[in-house]
């Protein structure tokens, strides 16, 4: 790695000690059983054999070791997908919340190397949006983190109106990243078998989020609104001319967007983590480097450990790989 750039690292979630029982009933809870597997129970979804205690995920100390062997220079961290609690009651999900985002502000105070996304309780907008306020404009978190849907109801709703101009308002961007569907649908027979709420669902869920921003008009309406998906957009990237067929040739498209196609989709911006060398080359060749970010889902069973290495392996100039590794990030998340 060249000392002449700063890796910098979007997709990494924390688990955080002390947020441990502070959401009531659903917990959260993690430990280490007597037969040694480690596991994280929110509500009743647990997960198992990804190592949680004492780990890159929980220990700070611990993730900045982890960080330098994988030659990455700062992340930006984010709540972990299965803690959003959307179906809560507001005033526990939002006392939940609030803890959350005072104790990564503490963590990126202390440490220099970390920034952080905030936690939201979207189950009631307007406080989702006071306290996007308060964790950005109090605290110094850089963006929201927002899952995909919130309980069924898709990111298009117009109960969310307040919440995307709030984020215009303080100029941070919104990073979208599904939770599991099996956290609220346990034993679903088409995403439950092999893990595939996380395989597939969360790629399924990406891609209708971008759709349910574009069409149903929260870009349009939002042109200063920067929104961030993971795990390379999902299929969104790869379907993008189907959107725009179906706005070209179904009864609906035609005048449905007020501003052109291209300047709502350049709104969008996409992490690196797509596993195969191929695929991240396609999303940058189809995207751009300038919208392309770093990101490796740090200390998950999917870590792409070789993901610094990916973008180096780019046929780009080196501008667009420092660009992707990091130099993207600082402008989009406004790091100092």
């Amino acid at each position: 790695m060249s000392s002449q750039r700063e890796v910098i690292d979007v997709h990494s979630h924390i688990l955080l000690p002390g947020v441990m029982g502070c959401c009531g009933t659903s917990g959260p809870e993690m430990g280490v059983r007597p037969d040694g597997v480690h596991f994280f129970r929110a509500g009743s979804y647990v997960l198992e054999n990804v190592r949680f205690v004492d780990s890159p995920f929980s220990d700070v100390e611990r993730r900045l070791e982890h960080m330098g062997r994988l030659g990455i220079d700062r992340q930006i961290v984010s709540p972990n997908p299965i803690t959003y609690f959307y179906r809560e009651p507001i005033g526990v999900a939002l006392d939940f919340n609030q803890r959350h985002n005072d104790l990564v502000a503490e963590i990126a105070r202390s440490h220099h190397q970390l920034a952080g996304f905030a936690s939201l309780p979207l189950q009631d907008p307007e406080a989702a949006a006071r306290e996007l306020g308060r964790a950005v404009g109090d605290l110094g978190l850089v963006g929201s983190y927002i899952g995909t849907d919130v309980d069924g109801v898709p990111l298009s709703d117009p109960r969310f109106e307040e919440l995307w101009a709030e984020h215009e308002r303080l100029g941070v961007p919104v990073a979208v990243h599904p939770a599991p569907r099996t956290v609220d649908h346990p034993g679903d027979p088409l995403f439950a078998p092999w893990d595939l709420d996380v395989l597939y669902g969360f790629l399924v869920d990406e891609g209708m989020a971008v759709a349910h921003l574009l069409l149903g008009g929260v870009l349009d309406r939002h042109p200063g609104l920067s929104v961030h998906v993971a795990h390379g957009g999902g299929f969104a990237p790869y379907q993008m001319g189907r959107l725009q067929a179906g706005l070209a040739k179904r009864p609906w498209g035609p005048g449905l967007l007020r501003r052109p196609f291209e300047e709502q989709w350049a709104q969008l911006s996409f992490d690196s983590a797509v596993h195969r060398a191929d695929a991240l080359a396609f999303l940058v060749g189809t995207q751009g480097a300038d919208r392309v970010l770093h990101g490796c889902n740090f200390a998950g069973w999917d870590q792409e450990e070789r993901s610094v290495e990916m973008v180096d392996g780019l046929a780009i100039s080196s501008a667009d790989k420092a660009a992707i590794l990091g130099g993207n990030a600082r402008r989009l998340f406004a790091l100092t």
